[in-house]
């Protein structure tokens, strides 16, 4: 189909993962016309070759795709984040594109109408109306009577107080967190800040990458 985009959209689709006779659940969480990302228990090795079926709005497509990679994720962190596999398209329906196309024809139109209607809101400037000439007075009438001054403007309000400045917030707790390569014997230890063991760890394992897992996290 013309058209068809490398670009990636988010979106959340239910699909089932057929693997080695068995099936498994799974979510679509990122998708595009090279590749998708998908969040399942399921143990899949990159390099393995698979069949999926996506659950589109009208109808289900049976994609065959190729993993590329895994993310693991710890134990004891299963409850804040979840493992998948990014995988390669190597064949997908018609329907598919279709309905990707759709959908990032959909986002590029409401980017385009925020970015429209923001540049439709413009201040209008104000024309002070001008004052119409006297007209000259005629022999018959009195003087006209001195017109006392006018008062001036009043002069602007006071500027409000400057709001007092925010308080320190106080140092994060510190942790020290140890993490060794999922495919090595490397590891490393890096001390951090954070709110909690749980976020020291997933901070360091976003920062590492998909090489790396959880050994240990403990208070400095």
């Amino acid at each position: 189909m013309a058209g068809r985009v490398l670009e990636r959209s988010k979106r959340r689709i239910t699909c089932r993962v057929h693997s080695e006779g068995r099936q498994h659940n799974g979510i679509v969480l990122d998708l595009s016309g090279s590749g998708l990302f998908i969040q399942t228990s399921a143990r899949l090795s990159p390099g393995s070759r698979i069949d999926i079926d996506l659950s589109l709005p009208t109808e289900t497509a049976r994609m065959h795709i190729e993993v590329v990679r895994r993310k693991q994720v710890p134990a004891q962190l299963l409850t804040v984040a979840q493992g998948g596999v990014g995988v390669r398209i190597i064949s997908a329906p018609e329907a598919f594109y279709r309905f990707l196309q759709e959908l990032q024809e959909g986002e590029r139109s409401s980017e385009t109408g925020e970015g429209a209607a923001a540049a439709s809101v413009q201040p209008q400037a104000h024309t002070p109306a001008r004052p119409s000439p006297a007209s000259p007075p005629s022999a018959s009438s009195p003087p006209p009577r001195p017109t006392p001054p006018r008062a001036g403007p009043p002069p602007p309000p006071a500027a409000p107080p400057a709001p007092a400045p925010k308080p320190p917030e106080p140092p994060k707790p510190r942790f020290r967190v140890r993490v060794c390569q999922t495919q090595g014997a490397r590891s490393r230890v890096i001390d951090t800040e954070a709110v909690s063991a749980d976020a020291a760890a997933r901070s360091v394992l976003a920062q590492l990458g998909d090489e790396w897992k959880l050994l240990k996290v403990e208070p400095l």
